[in-house]
């Protein structure tokens, strides 16, 4: 039988929406409605171990779910040697298929899907929350609207403690080497532990770099990649991270002025330096790539219009790989590798 049945939903086991290393998510209904809802149900292995972090995941769910761009928890259920977690179904598909789809997107494609980004980011951190694996295949598209984001994916998330006053902690150290091998921060791959938020600053300037340039910009953020070696000795002499990058294979970089500031204050080494979710969404580079609300409008400002590679006043940059340069690929999240 290709149908089984949990709880009040119907999973549908030959519909594979995504796949990794915490198990298979498929396509599912919510019976419990009329007419019954789609959405998407995420089967893990039970055991020991992981019901405590399956747990966490769900509550961290719960707390931010009810944000725009994050995908929306439903239910929660044990059955035999398995969890479940039914949640809110994204019907575009992931981020990443888009880039590979086009191999790269004009700065004005790209911001509706950063401010997306940046929006849920920052509930996530206001409400106590940091993602810790922002990456391409953890953003999902919108079939219904195609400039809407649902950050997905919360295994690796964490909870900020609480001060004696009720706010948020932000400085508290994790210590745990996790997240994506091109995604995560420099500080995560060292000794002394790191702050929660600045993790998720420079996967989303690595993620953002990505998608208007078509590839990553490191393989790594720690030495023994020569793309990082030569990025952290030009920061130390001023060289901001766009144009370091770009040099690496005897290129200019394409992006504005404005961007390349953006992603410059993203993507700084010293975390001290680093741009905070509130400056990034803050800055002016939003407001000039974007029409109301984040979209783009014809001449009489009702429809949206979808352009893949961007207006007729911004044309698609040529994509070639630059030798040596790191192409797009998926990447499983770790959890807790060792240093090598």
């Amino acid at each position: 039988m290709s149908i089984i049945k949990i709880a009040h939903f119907e999973v549908n086991t030959k519909r594979i929406l995504g796949e990794g290393g915490f198990g298979k998510v498929y396509r599912a209904k919510d019976t419990s409605e009329d007419p019954p809802m789609e959405c998407a149900a995420k089967q893990m292995r039970l055991t020991a171990d992981a019901k405590a972090a399956l747990e966490k995941e769900v509550e961290l769910m719960r707390t931010v779910g009810d944000h725009p761009s994050i995908i929306n928890f439903r239910h929660y259920e044990q059955a035999g040697d398995h969890a479940w977690i039914f949640m809110e179904m994204a019907t575009g598909g992931e981020l990443f298929d888009r880039l590979i789809d086009s191999g790269n997107l004009t700065e004005r494609a790209v911001a509706p899907y950063f401010k997306g980004m940046t929006d849920g980011l920052l509930h996530c951190h206001q409400r106590g929350v940091v993602h810790r694996d922002i990456k391409l295949e953890n953003v999902m598209l919108c079939a219904e609207d195609p400039h809407a984001v649902k950050l997905v994916d919360f295994g690796l998330a964490m909870p900020m403690p609480k001060k004696a006053d009720g706010s948020f902690d932000a400085k508290v150290h994790f210590h745990d080497r996790v997240g994506s091998k091109s995604y995560r921060a420099p500080e995560i791959l060292t000794a002394n532990g790191y702050e929660g938020p600045p993790v998720d600053v420079w996967a989303l300037g690595i993620t953002v770099f990505s998608l208007v340039s078509g590839f990553f910009p490191l393989d790594e953020a720690r030495p023994k990649d020569w793309r990082f070696d030569k990025l952290q000795k030009d920061q130390n002499k001023g060289v901001g991270s766009c144009d370091s990058i770009y040099s690496m294979y005897k290129r200019v970089c394409p992006f504005s002025p404005e961007l390349k500031e953006l992603l410059n204050a993203m993507l700084s080494i010293d975390v001290s330096k680093r741009a905070t979710m509130q400056q990034i969404a803050d800055h002016p580079w939003f407001t000039t790539k974007t029409g109301k609300g984040g979209a783009m409008y014809d001449d009489d400002g009702d429809e949206v219009m979808y352009r893949s590679a961007g207006g007729d006043d911004e044309p698609a940059i040529p994509f070639e790989l630059p030798e040596m340069a790191m192409p797009i690929a998926r990447q499983r999240a770790c959890m807790g590798d060792a240093l090598a």
